[in-house]
């Protein structure tokens, strides 16, 4: 049986997603060495073709690296996994994207300068309660508080769902420029292919896609029968 011809790209988080690591193994290490396997396996024997912009292929190597991977891990990665610059001046984006991402960054900016303002009353109010407590906080501690406080509201209005990096943003387009579909677990980068009309795939069940490709072939590698298995269970 032969397949037609699939392209996909992978973000960071192809790789580095929580749920796909709980799934693949018990570490990252093992996660991505399952993962670039079974790459290995669709590249040869389901013409599938995996691509990563070098942006996004060198913070997932800082990321590895960092997450105490070898360099043969991260060799094996770049084995499989084809890197391309996207052609950014080729690809042409529709002006209603270009449109919608300004108004959604516009937007943001918005909502974060309303928390920054919500902060700064709320340390001038503290300091000025301390004034007359003779129990009062130090400074150090009310500027703890705060920031506790007001940092999550902050990094969740202008980060959550918004494409914030360049390897995002190559992602994208490299995909577009493929007609790939984008493997990730990123909700800026989720939300981005459904304006663009990329195929999006959940990184944590992009491995089960080549699994069920597998077993349509009587070709399902023994390695990944357990892991199966204890999917299934749950």
């Amino acid at each position: 049986m032969s397949f037609p011809r699939q392209r996909f790209v992978l973000d960071t988080t192809a790789f580095t997603d929580s749920k796909l690591i709980e799934h693949l193994g018990s570490n990252i290490r093992d996660a991505v060495n399952r993962l670039t396997e079974l790459i290995s396996i669709g590249r040869l024997r389901l013409n599938i073709s995996c691509y990563m912009p070098p942006s996004t292929f060198s913070e997932l190597k800082k990321f590895l690296l960092e997450s105490k991977c070898t360099i043969r891990d991260v060799d094996q990665v770049e084995a499989w996994v084809v890197r391309k610059s996207p052609d950014r001046y080729s690809v042409l984006l529709s002006s209603q994207v270009i449109y919608e991402y300004v108004s959604d960054v516009r937007d943001r900016l918005d909502q974060g300068m309303t928390i920054v303002r919500r902060a700064i009353k709320e340390a001038l109010k503290r300091s000025e309660k301390n004034y007359f407590d003779e129990n009062s906080l130090s400074v150090k501690d009310i500027e703890t508080e705060i920031s506790r406080t007001f940092e999550d509201k902050y990094r969740q209005k202008m980060r959550r769902g918004v494409l914030d990096s360049l390897p995002d943003i190559d992602t994208l387009i490299l995909a577009k420029e493929l007609g790939a579909g984008v493997v990730s677990a990123d909700k800026g980068i989720k939300a981005w292919t459904e304006r663009m009309g990329i195929r999006y795939v959940e990184a944590n069940f992009f491995p089960q896609i080549i699994l069920t490709y597998l077993e349509r072939l009587e070709d399902f590698p023994a390695s990944f029968k357990k892991v199966t298995n204890t999917k299934n269970k749950k």
